[in-house]
């Protein structure tokens, strides 16, 4: 690199669960485009880079992510299954009666040098959450991977070391992954860095009973971590944005009542049409009338009404419903209603595991996008729906109305027949030969726009930071010589 680049300020685009492990949810989406937008979004006075978090370190991709899972997180599974294995042996020795002997000596002297606190951690163990396994699972899972990514790094990844001015900000899911956070904030102090964290939602806190017990444990305390350690949030929309402020007025960390807080707008995907899956095959050839719903089916998706809609519709008109989306958190009801629905297999079609080219597969068939949910932070399916110029049919909550517009038509979440309507009205036009698809509209950006962005939006919110930092010190430094 440059002597100019080098003096570049950087902006770390943290996206370590999504480059190691892939996937196609919202939030690997975001964190999948912003990072593969950084040299876009890149300028002579900035640099936009990838960050990967490797258990002893962080470091830097050379390659693209993609929605596949990265080769080298094969090796870090396998290693960490090797260490399971040979503890799972060393535990069995540990049995023998001999040895337990001698270890109940020790441990008992261990107890008796620190007053038995060790053995009161090991108690009250057993009564910790679950989330508390899973986030010591997936730390052990980054230091193990750790371990082989350094030595074969090179082929991937290349170290990275911060600098004063350098900025971080946790674009990936990192409520599993406390070393990683308290590994930035130990840099903040050490490296001069600034941290910032994205929230995409704050479900876990505003509707809990739409969450899985384990998520709203461990999101709780995350976000109570990370509410301690950044200097800024920033969120992908307004409507999040408020809810982080109410949230944070009404049980944040005091220092976190006044931390800047800003959004930027998130992009959409076109991708080119390679050879086509079977199943996108399929979609691309429904007759008819195709309605597509796009995103997991767990409760807040608010599935059932679509499914009701429909079949206020499917005895008069030629109409299919195309489903995208895994099972996720109590989806029992709505999985069995698919399996035995009497449309399925023809005018009903449920695709669990769709890449991206089946998904833009599905985006150019749609005659209608169904965004049907109780809450959400965005509305990812909406800007990409209306970016493949198909028509958008979204309840009326506030982060749909942010990011639709006038360009959407609405309906209350739990009137199945109002969503019913809206599509019949569109059924009837389509009926009469006039085209129901549009071109795509202003509201629905690329992600290389995103980024911008997000860029210009990051560096907004790290210097209020700076101007705040500097203005507690200088009244902290005044109030420090009156009291003298």
């Amino acid at each position: 690199m440059s002597n100019t680049g080098s003096a570049r300020r950087r902006i770390f685009i943290e996206c370590s669960h999504t480059y190691l492990v892939g996937g196609s949810s919202g939030i690997r989406r975001v964190a999948r485009n912003l990072a593969n937008e950084h040299q876009s979004a890149s300028s002579d006075a900035v640099q936009l880079v990838p960050l990967v978090w490797a258990g002893r370190g962080f470091l830097s991709p050379k390659r693209p992510l993609t929605e596949k899972a990265h080769p080298i997180t094969m090796f870090g599974r396998l290693a960490l299954g090797c260490i399971g294995a040979a503890s799972r042996v060393v535990r069995a020795v540990l049995r023998l009666p001999l040895l337990r002997w001698l270890g109940k000596l020790f441990e008992d002297a261990l107890d008796k040098s620190r007053g038995g606190i060790e053995r009161e951690n090991i108690a009250d163990d057993q009564s910790k959450p679950e989330v508390e396994s899973v986030r010591s699972n997936s730390d052990r899972f980054y230091r193990v991977l750790g371990l082989v990514v350094w030595p074969l790094g090179f082929l991937f990844v290349k170290p990275v070391r911060f600098r004063r001015g350098d900025i971080v900000v946790l674009v990936d899911s990192t409520w599993d992954s406390p070393a990683m956070l308290e590994a930035l904030f130990e840099a903040q102090g050490r490296d001069g860095i600034q941290v910032g964290a994205m929230l995409h939602d704050l479900f876990p806190l505003t509707i809990p009973h739409m969450c899985q017990a384990s998520t709203v444990a461990g999101y709780t305390g995350w976000f109570q971590q990370v509410s301690k350690g950044v200097d800024f949030f920033i969120t992908n929309s307004v409507a999040t944005s408020r809810a982080l402020e109410a949230q944070l007025q009404k049980s944040g960390p005091e220092r976190a009542r006044t931390l800047p807080v800003g959004n930027f707008r998130l992009g959409a995907e076109m991708f080119p049409s390679p050879a086509l899956r079977p199943d996108s095959s399929s979609i691309q050839s429904l007759q008819g009338f195709v309605v597509l719903a796009v995103g997991t089916i767990e409760p807040r998706k608010n599935y059932p009404v679509i499914l009701n809609a429909l079949d206020l519709l499917w005895d008069e008109y030629d109409i299919s419903l195309v489903i995208v989306g895994r099972p996720g958190w109590a989806s029992e009801d709505v999985m069995t209603r698919l399996r035995e629905h009497p449309q399925k297999g023809g005018r009903l079609v449920h695709l669990d595991d769709a890449d991206d080219a089946t998904l833009n597969a599905c985006y150019e068939r749609a005659d209608a996008l169904v965004c049907a949910s109780w809450a959400e932070g965005f509305g990812l399916p909406i800007v990409e729906g209306l970016r493949h110029g198909a028509p958008v049919v979204a309840s009326d909550i506030d982060a749909f109305r942010e990011v639709g517009g006038d360009a959407c038509r609405y309906f209350v979440p739990g009137l199945p027949a109002e969503l019913a309507a809206e599509l019949e009205r569109l059924i009837q036009r389509w009926q009469t030969g006039a085209p129901v698809r549009q071109t795509a509209c202003d509201l629905a950006i690329g992600w290389e726009e995103s980024a911008a962005q997000f860029r210009d939006e990051i560096l907004r919110l790290a210097s209020a930071a700076s101007r705040s930092t500097v203005t507690v010190s200088t009244a902290a430094r005044s109030q420090q010589k009156q009291d003298a």
